[in-house]
């Protein structure tokens, strides 16, 4: 809070140097320009790094031809931010921009290089000086037209590296020796690996490793997907059908948060409020093809879990120490998937067909807090009955559905079935898409 605050601060004293009538309403205009830039200018580096770290790198290049005095102070910024702009010389402009920073140490590196960018552009090369200088967060996202391209084995090894994404055209190609000792969070998007020993190398390599966010395409190269990490908090992963990895609006259904719980905020980053699900009216009528791949989850730290499409089979080992469980399609789940779960506290649950025959089974002793979200081809009240005696400390309690949904089949229950948690424990109740039907009431 104290740092965002000072850069609010140097913001607001830059914007009032600017705008002070006071020194510029009786002056000619160029004469105000130059008497602002003076006074800029004898600002201190530190304070003129500050407002550049906010300002995108393009710009931040573009302040050397202000005056000699500016020409040193952008290639000593801590963060370098490339993005794509339908340029063909953007692959031009990183490289000479990498050769004129001087900072000793380089905090951040993103790259996003899009369709029109050459392909004949050496990334290798980007990311041997960036590791060189101690890099701490890097982000690469590759949609050009080339093939998939590896990097150095300098990125592997790297000491400093703190937070590492690959997204797209990136070939994961890792081989020993493989150490990462910093990195606390992983994101591979869409990314090809050279086997499945790439995968497990770098996984294994990563001794402190926190977070992993995975994102896959359904036929991808990789049948079997192993998450093996000792130290493992966090794991979010999903499988798209499209290869380009961009899902069509109409196959996708979208999932409020589970509210009013600070751990599940913490979990979201760039979706907060917001879980995007594929609708699986389509997907539940596949065959058991998908069932010749498979994930594998072996991490005992694990705490937050959150699969989306799911389109493998999912085998889940050792994790009793699962706090928070987001569920969204799961192709095919069995009885040792669910009975996984029973240590939840927070979950958000997408009931299909292959679920009902295990509700009535597992016991959630710790659940406080539940979202439940049926399939639009399931009879979901009984299950949903079944879930709620086997949760006894239940306080909150959402059920989400809409008009595509069965009507639900109500058989009145006596005193005696009526669950726990609804005499003594549920303090909230919500409904999303309640029509009023008499069915609901």
């Amino acid at each position: 809070m104290a740092t965002s605050m000072g850069c609010l601060s140097c913001w607001s004293f830059f914007w009032d140097i600017i705008h002070d009538d006071e020194h510029i309403s009786t002056v000619p205009e160029t004469e105000s320009c130059q008497i602002n830039e003076t006074r800029i200018c004898a600002f201190p580096n530190d304070l003129l790094l500050q407002i550049l770290h906010h300002v995108p790198t393009k710009e931040a290049v573009a302040t050397s031809i202000l005056s000699k005095r500016w020409r040193y102070v952008w290639p000593m910024v801590p963060r370098l931010e490339f993005k794509e702009d339908d340029s063909e010389s953007v692959g031009w402009f990183i490289e000479k921009s990498l050769q004129l920073h001087k900072a000793p140490k380089l905090d951040s590196l993103v790259v996003e290089l899009g369709p029109h960018c050459p392909v004949d552009v050496d990334v290798g090369k980007w990311v041997e000086n960036v590791v060189n200088r101690g890099v701490k967060e890097l982000d690469f996202n590759l949609l050009w037209t080339a093939e998939p391209t590896g990097f150095p084995k300098c990125l592997y090894t790297c000491n400093t590296l703190v937070d590492l994404s690959l997204s797209n055209k990136i070939l994961v190609n890792v081989s020993s020796p493989v150490r990462l000792p910093s990195l606390l969070t992983l994101s591979l998007r869409f990314v090809v690996y050279k086997d499945e020993e790439s995968l497990v190398s770098l996984l294994s390599s990563s001794p402190v490793l926190n977070c992993l966010k995975v994102d896959r395409h359904k036929d991808d190269n990789l049948t079997k997907f192993t998450v093996k990490v000792s130290t493992l908090k966090q794991l979010h992963y999903n499988t798209t059908r499209r290869k380009d990895g961009v899902e069509d609006e109409e196959d996708v259904v979208e999932e409020n948060e589970v509210e009013d719980d600070d751990d599940v905020h913490e979990v979201e980053d760039d979706e907060e409020g917001v879980v995007e699900e594929v609708d699986v009216g389509e997907v539940e009528e596949d065959d058991d093809d998908d069932l010749n791949r498979s994930l594998v989850i072996d991490s005992p730290a694990l705490e937050i879990l959150r699969l989306r499409n799911v389109l493998d089979y999912c085998l889940i080992e050792n994790i009793s120490c699962l706090h928070i469980a987001k569920l969204g399609y799961v192709h095919n789940p069995d009885h040792k998937f669910l009975r996984s779960l029973s240590s939840v506290i927070h979950m958000y649950l997408y009931l299909t067909k292959p679920m009902v025959a295990w509700c009535n089974t597992i016991k959630f002793s710790r659940l406080l807090d539940f979202y439940f979200v049926p399939s639009n081809l399931v009879d979901w009240l009984e299950p949903l009955m079944y879930l709620l005696q086997n949760s006894p400390k239940l306080q909150i309690l959402t059920i989400d559905t809409d008009s595509t949904c069965l009507p639900p089949t109500w058989n009145q229950p006596s005193s005696s079935t009526i669950p726990e948690c609804l005499l003594s424990h549920l303090q909230i109740f919500r409904w999303g898409g309640y029509g009023g039907r008499e069915d609901e009431k």
